[in-house]
């Protein structure tokens, strides 16, 4: 089994215990971060404000660009085994699954996951891609410039959840939109976490009153059940 710590929104700095927990996990006194911004197109002011996050917490970080830059296999494996850390950033995770696919990412991920050769880590669109499938805004979904929701299928199914971050501001959506499957759904509001470690799941927070729900269809009714989360500052 390896280690997934999935973030599900907020932002760097109301994170910060979220983050030091992650970097906290890798016993190395220094820390070899790996930031995969495909999701925002390779932003470089999200690039920037990783390296500002995490290097005074003892990490070196380099990022993958895959939307802005070519790579041969060889690049991106050597990148990927130098890592103890993989910080998948938010955005428009429709796109990014297309990219991955187009080097085989989203494999490259699981067989990672599988050796637990790194932490695998991420926020918003990038704590969607450990999951079944996701209930994203991405771009793909808008109508006439207008927000819309829709779901982001064939992700990378290490957890089979339906999962939905940012849950605060998209409850009726969610809820409204899980009676079309048959898999329980995990929302989670911003500030939060699911981990994986050593096999275990557990819930963290960095906020008091943030929460996280097991959402079910049954038969057409939405059962919902606010799971426990343990907090850390």
């Amino acid at each position: 089994m390896g280690r997934i710590v999935a973030i599900a929104g907020g932002d760097l700095q109301s994170n910060f215990p979220l983050n030091k927990y992650i970097v906290n996990m890798d016993k190395k006194s220094i820390h070899n971060l790996l930031f995969i911004g495909t999701a925002s197109e390779d932003a470089e002011g999200y690039i920037n404000n990783i390296k500002i996050a995490f290097e005074p917490l003892n990490c070196c970080v380099k990022a993958l660009c895959l939307s802005t830059k070519k790579y041969t296999e060889k690049e991106i494996d050597e990148l990927l085994e130098w890592a103890d850390i993989i910080y998948v950033g938010g955005g428009n995770t429709f796109y990014m699954m297309e990219v991955w696919r187009k080097y085989g990412f989203e494999n490259k991920l699981k067989e990672i996951y599988l050796k637990d050769t790194a932490i695998l880590t991420g926020i918003s669109a990038g704590a969607m891609c450990w999951f079944n499938c996701g209930h994203s805004d991405s771009e793909v979904f808008w109508v006439n410039g207008v927000v819309g929701y829709g779901w982001v299928n064939e992700l990378l199914n290490i957890h089979p959840y339906a999962y939905c971050p940012h849950y605060e501001e998209r409850v009726e959506s969610f809820d409204k939109m899980i009676i079309e499957k048959s898999i329980e759904g995990l929302a989670m509001e911003s500030d939060t976490a699911f981990v994986e470690q050593n096999g275990k799941i557990k819930y963290l927070k960095c906020n008091e009153s943030s929460k996280v729900y097991i959402i079910k269809n049954d038969n057409g009714t939405v059962i919902k059940e606010q799971v426990e989360t343990e907090i850390i500052k």
